[in-house]
């Protein structure tokens, strides 16, 4: 069939006015015009849709269905018409972000509020993952977008750091440094240590390893956890003591303490990483209000 969609059109309008003269009036062409459009839609389509006299134009059954099949075909398209500038304009599709323990206890969850709040239209596929597993989807790019200990650094990748925060003890209440305001981070050298299994949470670990061994010690590892909800119920069980970022605070720690260092001065940043070659209007409308936010 060669039908396009100004045939369906004139047909509708037709259909509805049936009056040849006002429908020709309606779509701005010539009377003539329009009967020549009809005849051919019908010949085409192998059916006849109206019937004339010289004083009225009425339906034929065949008619009626081709009317309501092409409204709902005009529908559809003039949606899909709506959907695709949406997606053009990034207003449409979907995000698939990646994040780890730090920022979605951090920034991320304000930041994902506020882009949908702006572009409500597109759809946000979270998938929790770590830092080192992160690093390889986006290259890969199976992510789009990726939250992870920064910072990071690999050819066609753009990255904006979110969040720098300062390293804490996390202590049992019952500890004898939790009495402490602030503590020396050398006081921890001959306590026994919770944190991250390393499988999972290598670059942190490389921090804290890095800490411990400026203030003159190697931590002592007793137990690994997980996730931070791990680390933090081992921790208030007294198994041990742990380091972590100031973030700890957004937590309901029951049973654990936290205490600040005297004199440390690291950091550890939450860093978004994005390809900087992906065309996705949805990610640079993204990174908009990553960039507000940071």
């Amino acid at each position: 069939m060669n039908i396009e969609l100004h045939h369906l059109r004139y047909f509708v309008a037709v259909a509805e006015d049936l009056h040849f003269r006002r429908a020709a009036e309606r779509l701005h062409i010539a009377q003539p015009a329009l009967s020549r459009a009809i005849k051919w839609l019908e010949s085409e389509i192998g059916a006849v849709l109206l019937l004339r006299t010289t004083r009225n134009v009425a339906l034929t059954e065949a008619g009626r269905i081709f009317l309501h099949e092409t409204r709902l075909a005009l529908t559809q398209i003039e949606r899909a018409q709506t959907l695709a500038q949406s997606a053009a304009a990034g207003e449409a599709g979907r995000l698939s972000v990646a994040y780890m323990d730090f920022a979605i206890n951090g920034p991320l969850p304000a930041i994902l509020g506020a882009f949908r709040a702006n572009h409500p239209g597109v759809t946000i596929d979270l998938d929790h993952m770590w830092t080192e597993r992160q690093r390889e989807a986006i290259v890969a790019g199976d992510i789009d977008i990726g939250f992870l200990i920064g910072p990071f650094t690999a050819p066609g990748i753009d990255s904006r750091t979110i969040l720098s925060e300062r390293f804490v003890a996390v202590l049992p209440e019952a500890h004898p440094l939790a009495a402490k305001r602030r503590i020396n981070l050398a006081e921890l050298s001959d306590q026994p240590f919770i944190l991250g299994a390393s499988a999972y949470w290598g670059p942190y670990r490389r921090l804290v390893d890095e800490l411990c061994l400026g203030a003159g010690f190697t931590p002592r590892v007793v137990q690994e956890a997980h996730n931070s909800d791990g680390i933090f119920g081992l921790v208030a069980a007294g198994m041990g003591v742990s380091i972590y970022v100031e973030g700890a605070r957004n937590f309901s720690l029951r049973g654990c303490t936290i205490r600040p260092f005297k004199g440390l001065d690291a950091n550890i940043e939450t860093t978004a990483v994005w390809r900087a070659d992906n065309p996705s209007p949805v990610i640079a409308n993204f990174v908009k209000i990553l960039e507000v936010s940071a």
